[in-house]
Order: C-alpha cells, then structure tokens, then sequence
C-alpha cells in the first residue's frame, strides 16, 4: 500500500493580513485582541509564523516595540485625562468619583507592569549594583581576639580560648 505524500496547503492567510496585524501590534493592540477580530487567523498560527518565518519573526518583534512606545503614550493620555474623576450628583454637588481614578491607576499600572515584562531592559526597574565607598579590614589579631571575646561570652572560655564572661542564660520561656 503506497503512502501517499500531500503538498503543503497554501496559507489562507496572505501578505496582507500579516500587514493588518503588524501594524495593529504597532499601535500598542494585544495579539489576542487582534486575532479574536472576524477574519482574522487564531493567536497560535501568528506565533506559529513567529516561529518558522525569520523575516515575519524581525517584523513582529519592531512591530510589538513600536507597540510598547504607543503603551508609554497611552499611559500620559490616561494620567492626564480628568474625564470622569468628578461626579454631579442630583442636588447639584460635585464630588469626587474614586472608581474613576482606581480604575485610570490600575489602566496605568497594568500597561507599566506590561512594558516592564516585555522590554525590561528599556521599561523595567534599573537596580543601581555600583558600590561607593571602601570596604575596610580587620588584622588578624583583631578579628582572632574579638572571636575570642565573643566565645567567651557565648560560655565557651574554656574550650576555645575565650576570654569573655559568660552571660547567664535565660529560660526558655521567656523571649
């Protein structure tokens, strides 16, 4: 029984649609959101060309950075806005809607925390690991005589050498 070898299907999905949602990416939409648009092919095959296509995989990643740009943009127009943020209630009073605000915060924080995980080393938390300042050292014999001490009080003169008083001890019930 001869098996029988299948051509590979053509993809459904042309140039114009990888167009569509490289420049949706670039604008700072969420592949989800993209992919769950009529017409458009699922989140799993635009990965998938991530994956096998070199060219695609260069275009999708400068789209998805461009996209964190338009994130940080995004980000200024939500802090700045005020739309919301006061309320008129019935009688005439204004008052301030903290929903509103909570939820411009949260919008901010989720698109901050996003940037951070997806380009950490433009968005993310910079730890500063350079040390000022001088890093001093004992002698020996300062170090050999505070162990001492300490051995000492710690009630352990005579079997190292120590040369501290013993403090008494306490019972174990009271801390």
């Amino acid at each position: 029984m001869a098996t029988k070898t299948r051509k590979p299907r053509a993809s459904q999905w042309g140039e114009p649609t990888r167009e569509a949602i490289l420049e949706k990416l670039s604008i700072g939409k969420s592949l989800r959101e993209i992919c769950s648009a009529k017409g458009m092919p699922s989140e799993g095959t635009v990965r998938g060309w991530a994956v096998q296509d070199v060219a695609f995989a260069t275009q999708y990643a400068r789209a998805r950075e461009v996209g964190m740009e338009a994130l940080g943009d995004e980000i200024l127009q939500i802090a700045d806005s005020q739309e919301g943020d006061i309320i008129k209630t019935e009688d005439g009073r204004e008052i301030v809607n903290h929903d509103a605000i909570q939820r411009a915060k949260l919008r901010v924080d989720t698109r901050k925390w996003l940037m951070s995980k997806i380009a950490p080393k433009k968005y993310g938390d910079r730890l500063d690991l350079n040390h000022s300042g001088s890093i001093e050292t004992m002698p020996d014999a300062a170090v050999e005589s505070r162990l001492a001490f300490l051995l000492g009080k710690a009630g352990a003169a005579s079997v190292a050498g120590g040369e501290g008083e013993a403090e008494p001890s306490k019972p174990t019930g009271d801390v």
